[in-house]
This record gives C-alpha cells, structure tokens and sequence, in this order.
C-alpha cells in the first residue's frame, strides 16, 4: 500500500499529464487568435518603419562576401548583422566599404530573415543523428540561439532610434497578449472555463499596468547597480584620481556586479511566472514579482523540471504539427501537379506559381511569373504562406505562456500548498461596479 502510494505521489509530483494538456491550450483558438493578433501586429509595425528606412548595409552580388565561424555555425557577410557576428571589431570598416554601393534593407527585415534562418537551421541539425551525436547537436542550437540574442544586440548598437521604436511596440503588445492568453489558460487550466476573445482582452486591459510593470521593474532595479559601476569606470579615465577610486571601490564594484547577475538571473528564471502571476491572481506588478522570485527560489529544482519537461513537450508538439502541414502541403502539390500533367503534360506553370513545400522551410520562393495572373496567383499563394506562419509563431508564443501559467500552478501548490483550482474570478458587485447601467 505504501508503495502504491509513493509512486502515485511520484507520478503526481512529475505532473506529465498536466504539462502535456499546455498543447491542448496553445492550440485554443481563441489564444491562437490573440498570439496571432500580437504577431500580425509586430510585423506590420516592422514593415511600416522598414518602408521609412532602410539603413541596413548589405553587401554587393559583385564581390567577395566573407565567410566566418562562430562556434560550430558557419556565416556569410551578406549584411552588417553578419559582419558584426563574424568579426565585431571589422563593422566599422565594412560601412564605409560597401555603404550606398547596393540598396540597404530594413531592420526588422534583416532581424527576421537571420532568426527565420538560424531557427530552420538549427531545427535541421537537431533530427540530423546520422552525422552527428545528440549533444553536438544540442551545442548547435545553442549557438544558434546566442546568436539571435546577439542580434538583437546589433540592432541596439547600431540602430538604436529603430530599436527603441520597434522592440518597445513589441514590448508593449507581448505584454498585453501575453496577459490575455495566460488569463484564458488560467480559467480554462483551473476551472475548465473558456473565456471569449473580447473578455480576455478585457482583463489584458484592466490589469496592462501590472503586465507592464512585472517585467519592467526588475529591469530598472537592474539598471541602477549597472550605471552606478559604469559611472565608476567613467571616472577611471580621469588621470591619477580615477585609478586610486577604482583600487579603493573595487571590492564595492564587484558586490554591486554580483547585484546585476543575481537580478538577471532571478529574472531569467523567474520571467515566465510573472505574467501567470497576473492571470492567476489579478494582482501588481510587485507582488508578481515577490511571488515569481520566491517560488523560484523555494522549489529551484522543480522549476527547471517543470521548464524541461514542458520544453520537451513543445517541441515535440512544434516538429509534428510541422510534419503534419508539410505532408498536407506535399498532397496537395502532387494532387495539383497530377491534376496539370494530365491536362497540359507539364508541371511549369505550378512551379512558376510554387516550387513545393519542404519540411523545414514553407516559404518557397516560385520562378518569374509569365503572365499577370500568373503574378497574382502567386501572390496569393505567398500571402496564404506568410498566414501559415505566422499561426506557426503564434503557436509558439501561445505554447509558451500556456506552458509558464501551468508550471506556475505546479510550483505554486508545491510552494504554498494552494490548488489549481483556485483563480481569482470577480464577484458580481464588481461587475456593477466596474460597468454601471445607464
């Protein structure tokens, strides 16, 4: 009996089952609609400021572009973005090289075609065990990864008006949606509710002021240690002064560096909490964070279980529902080119509209069109194709939040012993209260 009982509270402390239903709610169709709201939103912003500038350096067809190693990835120096990855310290004498000799890009485009083509290839070499072992594999991923995080450093650095516009709009609806849909896995998570598109926008908007302000403040608590030990080092240039401070506030200055790294970490690992905070309980932005923090802290382990596990889950989950859309697609263009070789003994025309779907890259680009219905069929096709992936994108951002509003329901019972039932859900009078009748 009593082992009966351990592993039951083993299989109950693992919580597969529970992470495994963070599918079921990704792929809701009203958290999808908000994921994809949010991802139309972020695009269109991008592409509007791309359509004002395009400042962009990118390398001439007519020469030579460099090729460089970072880790195990191997890059080309097609853009800027390339050339501060390959070789930092060589951006500045590639601006001046080749600036105004091709036309420039914009940043987002930049942004998304290196991210769009790091993630497709690092999704290749992870399922590539023919050539290679798992864990190599895995150090590619993670390359690639640090090399989207350096990215976004580059367009910080060398872009900062473009920067600031585009990733605090970015900021700002992640936020709102990431709220709106945590809110939605929360009820339906620990009441089998399903809330409509418009009542979890609603709650996005009562409590955007919390959704802002849990991300925001651990960042500006951040801030200040870091300026004041950049403020220090400004103050080392100054002559015979500047290194007697920095020798006597050394041992200051590393305790004040050890404050940014724990707040970094205690973000990092507490970041996917804040947001299921808000949606579970209705609460601030501080209290979201004391609660995020502390379960964290009190359950460390569990939290990295939690994060693995439902890790593994989603990218099992993400590489089917990619295998199922490429073997749809496949279908469809041998149904399409069946259907052309019995009519007109070619397939031409289809490749001129779309050259095929392949498993780990949708857009396909198709030949010059012969005709203008050719040109606007194709255009159709591509708009279909963009569509797609965007609804891909929002499945991942509606994967994640679902995913981090169920292991907060798991660390939270562990922590404090309160069931996942239990959710914050206004009373009556403050439905009144809040929308008076005429």
């Amino acid at each position: 009996m009593a082992g009966r009982y351990s592993l039951r509270t083993i299989w109950e402390d693992l919580a597969l089952p529970e992470l495994a239903y963070a599918f079921k709610l990704a792929v809701g169709p009203i958290k999808l609609a908000i994921a994809f709201a949010a991802v139309a939103s972020i695009c269109l912003a991008g592409y509007l400021l791309d359509r004002c500038t395009r400042t962009v350096v990118v390398t001439p067809d007519s020469v030579q572009r460099p090729v460089g190693q970072v880790g195990s990835v191997t890059l080309r120096g097609i853009t800027e973005l390339e050339m501060y990855l390959i070789s930092p310290e060589q951006v500045s004498e590639f601006l001046d090289r080749y600036k105004g000799q091709a036309p420039g890009q914009g940043v987002f485009s930049t942004l998304w075609t290196f991210t769009a083509g790091r993630f497709n290839d690092a999704s290749k070499q992870l399922f590539n065990l023919g050539r290679a072992s798992f864990f190599s594999n895995m150090e590619y991923v993670f390359v690639n990864l640090w090399l989207c995080l350096r990215a976004m450093v580059w367009a910080v650095r060398f872009h900062p008006w473009y920067s600031v516009i585009f990733f605090t709009f970015s900021f700002v609806v992640l936020c709102f949606a990431g709220g709106a849909v945590c809110r939605c896995a929360a009820l339906e998570y620990a009441r089998n509710e399903k809330p409509g598109f418009f009542e979890a926008i609603e709650f996005a908007k009562g409590k955007f002021r919390s959704l802002i302000s849990a991300p925001l403040l651990p960042a500006v608590l951040m801030l200040v240690p870091a300026a004041l030990v950049l403020a220090a080092g400004m103050l080392a240039a100054v002559p015979w002064l500047g290194e007697l401070l920095i020798g006597l506030l050394f041992g200051l200055l590393v305790l004040l560096g050890l404050a940014v790294v724990g707040m970094i970490l205690g973000a990092t690992a507490g970041g996917l909490l804040l947001f299921p905070a808000v949606a579970y309980e209705a609460t601030t932005g501080r209290d979201a964070i004391g609660r995020a923090v502390s379960y964290v802290l009190n359950r460390p382990l569990w939290m990295l279980f939690y994060l693995f596990v439902a890790g593994l889950f989603g990218t099992f989950f993400y590489v089917l529902i990619r295998l199922v859309v490429y073997l749809v697609l496949k279908v469809v263009y041998g149904l399409l080119a069946g259907g052309m070789l019995l009519v007109s003994g070619n397939i031409d025309k289809l490749n001129r509209l779309w050259t095929g779907p392949a498993l780990f890259s949708l857009m396909s680009q198709s030949s010059n069109a012969a005709t203008g219905s050719e040109s606007i069929g194709a255009f159709f096709i591509y708009l279909f194709f963009l569509i797609l992936i965007g609804l891909l994108v929002a499945y991942i951002i509606s994967y994640v939040f679902c995913a981090s509003t169920i292991v907060y329901a798991l660390v939270r019972k562990k922590v404090d012993g309160v069931a996942a039932e239990a959710v914050y859900v206004p009373l009556a009078y403050e439905h009144t209260k809040n929308n008076p009748k005429p």
